[in-house]
């Protein structure tokens, strides 16, 4: 077998994937203009739309509102972080 059959076999993650399977999640949500936004990921397209509700949003760490539903636009997304449950 070869290296590159051996890496076309092996199992890759899509982010798109784990983002679709953990709607109903926490996560945090950091825009392009540096704000952030914590809630529920209720859900994502395949354009990483997002609707979240129960979200906050912060702006240098700090809570500056507090909202029911949130819907960003994947076009502005920087990064999106699952909140991992303790």
């Amino acid at each position: 077998m070869t290296r590159e059959n051996s890496l076309s076999q092996s199992t890759t993650k899509r982010p798109l994937t784990i983002l679709q399977k953990s709607t109903k999640k926490k996560v945090t949500v950091r825009l392009k203009n540096e704000v952030e936004y914590k809630g529920k990921m209720d859900n994502v397209d395949s354009y990483m739309n997002l609707i979240m509700t129960d979200a906050e949003e912060l702006r240098e760490d700090k809570v500056v509102a507090n909202y029911g539903r949130v819907i960003l636009r994947g076009n502005n997304v920087l990064f999106i972080r699952l909140e991992t449950e303790l």
